[in-house]
């Protein structure tokens, strides 16, 4: 991996999470010339150009809107497309034109991106009309645990730690704590059945400044009324999420939940500055996917310099105890902390999967939708590992 594409990562995520600031227009155009393709480039330069109240800052949206599409990010296009169309209201033609390309768009593969892909025109433009765009910086309560339920939300970009809260078993007043991670692409909002009260079974909290994608209960009630097949594809969208819940809420003590098996890894991490060494860690992974994964870092990474590493490319290795075997995968460092461990402090960082080969995405399936019993004997395996 040459030290220019991992200078332009690092400089773009820099600038989108706000630790970069473009002092001119000029500055920023000349920053879009050399990187023409990046989309979320194009999404930061049309914000900004809101700001300055300029009239080129719908094209931008349009633009980063396309890129979004041609990246399989159609969740990340439609709130591109929202802001433009608010500037400047869209011809039928212009509308049918969006619906087409994201239609034949081939998403990521998250249920929310594959939402946005079913809907026909007419349900794409009520379905745009009723999303709000809401925006919270890092640290921030999005909703406690025990909550009532009253919108769904898309996550467009940023991170976001989820914590469910389950009784054990045979124990009334102890609650076990399961923590896993909302990034680009994932959603939240327990709404469904629409008709019912429902409460929050988490706490959601910011972890970096997050942009999310929002419909209340009663809008999405109103146009599943008029929309059937809106109603279904919330239906489906909304049982991912539930049957998801449900692995997570284990009854058994130790953790057998198929995304919170430990896997040893090591890290090498790409530095920006020309001819430096790559940075190289280790530690063990916590709530892994197929998109993503935590992973904790040893004791060896000394905690405080944490936003020296969001932003950076990274090659992941990992160890599979069960068979003695290797995935290698490519990933960007999306968000880090810091948290305490049997009163410890612990650095945390949050890694999205962005290249891997074909036999190391069977591999990691494999792993991740193991049986029970190969879960348990990962464990077993674990444990005696970390008992040496």
């Amino acid at each position: 991996m040459s030290d220019w594409i991992d200078k332009q990562h690092s400089v773009v995520n820099r600038i989108i999470d706000g630790s970069i600031t473009i002092d001119s227009i000029e500055e920023f155009e000349n920053l879009i010339k050399a990187f023409p393709n990046d989309a979320r480039l194009h999404r930061v330069f049309a914000d900004r150009l809101v700001n300055e109240k300029s009239l080129n800052a719908a094209d931008e949206y349009n633009t980063s809107a396309r890129l979004f599409i041609e990246t399989g990010m159609p969740l990340q296009a439609v709130a591109s497309k929202i802001i433009e169309w608010r500037i400047t209201k869209p011809s039928r033609e212009e509308g049918l034109a969006f619906h087409e390309v994201l239609c034949k768009c081939d998403p990521m593969d998250t249920q929310a991106q594959k939402f946005f892909t079913g809907l026909a025109y007419e349900e794409m433009v009520a379905l745009l009309t009723k999303l709000t765009l809401y925006t919270c910086p890092a640290n921030t309560m999005v909703k406690k645990f025990g909550d009532e339920e009253h919108e769904l939300c898309f996550v467009v970009s940023g991170a976001l730690e989820e914590t469910f809260h389950h009784r054990l078993e045979n124990e009334e007043n102890l609650k076990k704590k399961i923590r896993t991670s909302l990034v680009e692409g994932d959603f939240f909002g327990e709404i469904y059945p629409l008709t019912d009260e429902n409460l929050s079974p988490s706490d959601i909290e910011s972890i970096t400044h997050v942009e999310l994608l929002i419909i209340s209960k009663p809008r999405l009630l109103s146009l599943c009324t008029e929309h059937p097949n809106i109603d279904l594809l919330i239906h489906t969208l909304c049982k991912s999420r539930i049957d998801s819940d449900r692995e997570k809420s284990s009854k058994t003590v130790r953790k057998t939940t198929r995304h919170q098996l430990p896997m040893q890894v090591n890290l090498k991490i790409f530095q920006s500055e020309t001819g430096k060494s790559p940075l190289n860690l280790s530690g063990f992974t916590d709530d892994i996917s197929m998109g993503g994964t935590c992973v904790v870092l040893g004791a060896k990474y000394q905690t405080g310099h944490l936003d020296n590493l969001t932003g950076k490319n990274v090659k992941m290795q990992m160890s599979l105890p069960i068979e003695s075997m290797k995935i290698n995968i490519l990933g960007n460092i999306v968000w880090s902390k810091e948290i305490s461990v049997e009163g410890k402090k612990t650095a945390i960082i949050g890694i999205h999967f962005k290249e891997m080969g074909d036999i190391d995405r069977e591999l990691l399936k494999g792993y991740c939708c193991g049986s029970e019993a190969e879960q348990n004997l990962i464990w077993s395996l674990w444990n005696s590992l970390m008992d040496k």
